[in-house]
């Protein structure tokens, strides 16, 4: 499905949007990826480094707001950027997933966090889900 960058005056702003849950969270985390812009480390035998992530919440929005950041601080952590997911489990307030991506000598971009600033999942006029994403840049 997709994304696009939405005006702000001082941070960024996203309306992504999805088909499901599952496409909904992919979306965002390949959109947080793009922001960033990583810079991948060369290797000769380049070895995807893989994450386990076990988010618990109140509810999916804040379920996503909360993945995101926890991918942020595993991207800055690990100096690494995070392109592929699979779920193991997604509901309302509970995600469980598998990441994969690559090391990084840096980013382009230093996101803080995600806000919860305008972050509200809702079906569009499509039947999509989408929301707004703030990133404190």
């Amino acid at each position: 499905m997709g994304y696009e960058v939405l005006e702000h005056t001082a941070d960024l702003r996203l309306r992504v949007w999805g088909r499901d849950e599952e496409e909904l969270f992919r979306e965002a985390l390949l959109a947080m990826a793009e922001i960033m812009k990583a810079e991948r480390r060369r290797a000769e035998h380049e070895e995807k480094n893989v994450r386990n992530v076990h988010i618990q919440s109140q509810d999916i929005t804040t379920l996503l707001v909360d993945f995101l950041n926890e991918i942020l601080t595993l991207a800055q952590t690990h100096r690494e950027i995070y392109t592929e997911i699979f779920f193991k489990r997604i509901s309302e307030a509970e995600l469980i997933a598998e990441l994969s991506g690559f090391a990084v000598e840096g980013f382009e971009e230093d996101i803080k966090a995600v806000t919860y600033h305008e972050a509200e999942i809702r079906k569009n006029v499509e039947g999509n889900l989408e929301t707004n994403l703030v990133f404190d840049i």
